[in-house]
């Protein structure tokens, strides 16, 4: 199938054809190289980047394994897609509102390099993912990306991303100055791109883009629980983080998940008073039933507030356990593996 994708781009247009002349490192506007040949790749790639283990890797320009390797890491979704099904609970299967739209609703833009929070907003926040350079070079695409069905439909859906969150000239303006666009791309050239990228892809239907795509903005607080109830590799560190793990401080989860203890507390007190008052008047004093109602809620009033933060301080310690425990075993697996680089290593020396 591979064989019938073509990039869903112009080549006879400069911004996809001579990559080159709007993003070297230079500037230089009267190069004409075209992307064709590995040489010309780390003007559109960075030189290394973190997996999700946070492990430092190194592009090798030479090696079409490598520059595949970090196109899989930087565009596929494979924890999106184990739990597509659920995602309606997280969001609707409609476009992403456009940038514009995110600034009047009073949301943040937060760059992230991780493709699976690409449009996840959270609270007052919205996590983007730049666009790369890459995916504006027609050859790059013949090169790398048509060769892969996957990579091909999650490059697609990601640039479709990208039609929706820019529209108008202010969306374009708000992209280039939250640095989501490269600077030297014209509004002219964006019209070209966006009517050459919907004439190959169906807005519509959606068939050639990831099924990610297929929705717009996802909600983080409902993501988290999606994956902790459904994903296919459920584990404790699962149970724990969700999706994406929020929290760099204790007070942090107090905050988020504890603020409404203090609104319940202020309601009980609330009534308790309310039923002091009650009990000072002459018809409810002599009432056996409230007499029993106001005795229970006074002792249900004393127990709860008790097994709350009974519930809390379990709840604080059993993640400063598994923090600690996870810190452990990451710093072992860490060393285990430098010292098996080191042995590699003196074995080719020798």
């Amino acid at each position: 199938m591979s064989f019938t994708l073509e990039p869903p781009l112009l080549r006879s247009d400069i911004l996809y054809a001579h990559p080159s002349q709007l993003w070297q490192a230079n500037n230089d506007k009267n190069d004409t190289q075209q992307l064709g040949t590995h040489s010309s790749s780390p003007s559109l790639l960075p030189v290394v980047y973190h997996d999700g283990s946070h492990n430092l890797h190194i592009i090798n320009e030479n090696d079409d394994a490598s520059i595949q390797k970090y196109l899989a890491w930087d565009l596929t979704l494979p924890r999106l897609n184990e739990i597509h099904e659920h995602l309606w609970l997280a969001g609707r299967p409609m476009s992403a509102r456009s940038l514009h739209r995110q600034a009047m609703l009073g949301r943040a833009i937060v760059i992230i390099e991780q493709v699976d929070l690409h449009m996840v907003r959270q609270d007052a926040r919205i996590f983007l993912k730049p666009l790369p350079d890459y995916l504006l070079s027609y050859d790059f695409w013949r090169q790398y990306l048509c060769k892969d069905v996957n990579l091909y439909k999650c490059a697609c859906g990601f640039l479709l991303s990208y039609v929706w969150l820019i529209c108008s000239k202010s969306d374009m303006r708000i992209a280039q100055r939250e640095n989501l666009l490269n600077p030297e791309i014209t509004w002219a050239s964006w019209q070209t791109f966006t009517r050459a990228l919907l004439s190959s892809i169906n807005a519509e239907s959606l068939d050639l883009v990831n099924k990610r795509y297929h929705y717009g903005e996802l909600r983080l607080a409902r993501l988290n629980w999606i994956y902790r109830l459904f994903s296919r590799h459920t584990n404790i560190t699962t149970v724990v983080r969700g999706y994406m793990y929020g929290y760099h401080q204790y007070s942090d989860i107090l905050r988020r998940n504890f603020a409404w203890v203090l609104i319940a507390l202020v309601y009980l007190s609330t009534l308790l008073t309310a039923m002091q008052v009650a009990l000072a008047t002459e018809t409810l004093r002599t009432s056996n039933a409230f007499q029993q109602t106001s005795y229970g809620f006074a002792v249900f009033s004393i127990l709860i507030p008790l097994v709350t933060f009974a519930v809390i301080i379990v709840n604080l310690l059993a993640l400063a356990f598994f923090n600690v425990i996870a810190t452990v075993s990451f710093k072992r697996k860490t060393d285990r593996a430098r010292n098996a680089a080191v042995a590699v290593g003196n074995q080719q020396a020798v």
